[in-house]
């Protein structure tokens, strides 16, 4: 019941929640709109030139580009009213910088500025009115309301003199250095001290705008330096805005820009030299004491004879001390997620092993000696073949042993990345390591280069993808939680390893289902899972049980694209070759794996194994909440089935479609 309630609450919370694709077709609407009317005010025409076609595409981009980088389709950004108001101020600021640097650096000033610049402007006054009327429609509830006061980001500021009087110094000289590199002599041509006196006032401006002359405590040098480069970024938008409204296009581009470049170079030279001054901290000394270095040398001869029986006894104690106290001492947090998932006191030292490696050499020394626990503090993203070594692990572990690994998960990684950069840096290396370490692995052509390049070290790994293959080897997962940006995981050998010799791994993924007569069918499907996502069923079952239309509660192994894709059915498009194939119907039972199948009443598994299961199942028919409503709509269906199947089949159909498409009815 209070799972129900829960479920019941979340549900209210995000009834009013703006999808993503909403917010993106009418932003994408209102652009259109924008640059059609302003086309007909300039132009006095609803058709549009060659050129002005060429601008249309790049508007469709830079808006792109922009609403992405200001997060403009994700509903968590709709903090608040004046956090909308502020996007949409900020995007339009951000498009038309975007706009006229384009414009200024491929000299196109034809091009009307009120098409270039107003229009953004004009887009923001539209997609304020219209979340006025969505917030005054559905009240407060329409958006998070979860800012918090950021007491420290609204105390009073503590500016170094120091910086803001050296930066201004800086600005002047990168001016007369690409004044002398470009016309040879340190004296101004007319009119470029008025150039001078913008390039000042819009330090100025951008200066005051970033607060980059403050004083904070910052966690590193990319974070200390990122105001600098953001004032530099918006200075040269701002320029460009400039030159594009004043039509100052006879001011040579190299001498505005790259004053601009030589003065963010030298700014970030200027932050790297006042981080070293002010964060300079006190090293210790490195050379000993002349009294240490004697009492170091002075050398006893030992005792040749050993207690081999007070040493065997060492071997029988429990490991729970020496994991304390020893192995494990920088490790706090590691020894109790171990001493609260298993009981130390069973095992003895000479049971235990531990390294800190990535190299399967370790392992195979370990020659015929029973190992019960065996822990290895090294990442398990350096190693190169995960499976071998996972494999390796199961081999010298006695049956019911315990590995313990540690690995950089994606979520870990990108809390990491997040606390090293800043914000939008941190994005931008998002991004890249996606396309580098997450998808070119999985493209069979460039597979085998990528490892050949990386040798499997730092590879990107999912939470389901390390689970899945602990699973695949043989492991039952024990506990897992993340330690200091790490995912800490303790298994349990119980299984041989599987025979599957291929895993799924790639975009198109096959599964063995259930069918007709309990024969097996090979059904295909679109990648929604984390590789290797498949093999964590039963690990998904014990933790979660089933919520409500059957499917697992929070289940971490679906990725973003994934359930997209599922709510939009494109995942099973690959099934309808197995309809073209005769061995699915377009209505019927839902294809079940082995494991779910076992789930369910023996009476129904009987009836189950009479039809062929089909694409759209009877789930969309009525609509079960629980299991156990499930259970009872198949065997509605079936009995059905077996006395009219076509009646039945267009019955079904047709009222699955319309609680699809006029319901908005949902697979969960």
């Amino acid at each position: 019941m209070t799972s129900q309630i829960h479920t019941i609450a979340v549900e209210m919370d995000n009834s009013h929640s703006i999808s993503p694709f909403l917010i993106g077709i009418t932003d994408f609407c209102l652009l259109n709109i924008s640059f059609f009317a302003m086309n007909y005010w300039t132009q006095g025409t609803w058709e549009f030139s060659p050129a002005y076609i060429k601008l249309l595409m790049l508007f469709y981009f830079i808006w792109f580009f922009i609403s992405f980088f200001t997060k403009k389709f994700r509903f968590a950004s709709y903090r608040s009213y004046a956090a909308v108001i502020s996007l949409y101020t900020r995007s339009a600021v951000y498009t038309a910088c975007c706009a006229s640097f384009v414009v200024v650096m491929m000299g196109l000033p034809a091009f009307s500025r009120l098409h270039v610049l107003v229009i953004w402007f004009m887009m923001a006054i539209q997609e304020v009115l219209i979340f006025s009327v969505y917030y005054m429609t559905i009240g407060e509830s329409a958006i998070l309301n979860d800012e918090k006061e950021d007491i420290g980001a609204r105390q009073e500021a503590n500016y170094s003199i120091f910086l803001l009087l050296t930066d201004f110094l800086i600005v002047g000289v990168s001016f007369f250095i690409i004044n002398y590199l470009k016309t040879g002599s340190f004296g101004l041509r007319p009119q470029y001290n008025q150039l001078l006196l913008v390039i000042y006032a819009l330090w100025l401006i951008t200066s005051l705008t970033t607060n980059k002359f403050a004083r904070r405590p910052f966690q590193n040098y990319y974070h200390s330096t990122w105001p600098w480069l953001k004032a530099g970024i918006l200075m040269v938008g701002i320029m460009c805005v400039t030159i594009f409204a004043y039509r100052l296009f006879h001011f040579s581009r190299i001498h505005v820009f790259g004053s601009i470049f030589l003065l963010i170079f030298f700014e970030l030279l200027l932050c790297r030299v006042y981080s070293l001054l002010t964060h300079n901290r006190i090293r210790q000394e490195d050379i000993e004491s002349v009294e240490n270095v004697k009492g170091l040398l002075k050398q006893k001869n030992l005792s040749l004879e050993t207690d081999f029986e007070k040493l065997r006894l060492l071997l029988l104690e429990p490991v729970r001390k020496g994991l304390q106290e020893k192995y494990l001492r920088d490790y706090p947090r590691l020894f109790d997620l171990i001493d609260q998932s298993l009981d130390l006191s069973e095992i003895i030292q000479a049971e235990m092993t531990i390294i800190n490696s990535n190299d399967m050499f370790h392992i195979k020394t370990i020659d015929g000696r029973p190992v019960r626990l065996l822990i290895n503090l090294h990442r398990t993203n350096n190693i190169r073949w995960i499976n071998r070594y996972f494999l390796e692990v199961h081999n010298v572990l006695v049956s019911g042993g315990y590995f313990v690994g540690r690995t950089h998960t994606i979520a870990t990684h990108r809390e990491w990345l997040f606390k090293k950069y800043p914000k939008h840096i941190a994005n931008t290396i998002s991004i890249i390591e996606f396309c580098l370490n997450r998808v070119l692995p999985k493209l069979p052509g460039l597979k085998q280069a990528y490892f050949a390049v990386t040798k499997g070290r730092d590879r990107v790994l999912s939470k389901a993808e390390v689970l899945g293959r602990l699973c695949f080897c043989g492991f039952r997962i024990i506990a897992v939680k993340e330690i200091e940006e790490r995912l800490v995981f303790v298994a349990q050998k119980v299984k041989t390893p599987s025979l599957d010799q291929s895993p799924s791994y790639g975009p198109l993924v096959k599964f063995s289902r259930v069918g007709m007569s309990g024969g097996n069918i090979d059904v295909y499907k679109f990648r929604t899972m984390h590789p290797y996502s498949e093999y964590l069923q039963q690990y998904m079952y014990e933790k979660n049980n089933l919520q409500q239309g059957g499917k697992f509660k929070g289940d971490f192994r679906i990725t973003g694209l994934g359930r997209f894709m599922r709510k939009t059915w494109l995942d099973e498009l690959p099934m309808l070759y197995n309809w073209i194939r005769g061995e699915l119907n377009l209505v019927g039972v839902r294809p079940l794996s082995y494991h779910y199948f076992d789930l369910y009443p023996s009476d129904l598994k009987e009836l189950r194994n009479k039809v062929v299961p089909g694409l759209i199942p009877p789930f969309y028919m009525d609509m079960p909440k629980t299991f156990d409503e499930i259970c009872e709509s198949e065997k509605r269906y079936i009995q059905a089935y077996q006395k009219q199947p076509i009646k039945t089949q267009w019955v079904y159909f047709l009222k699955a479609f319309y609680n699809i498409a006029f319901n908005g009815e949902r697979s969960n």
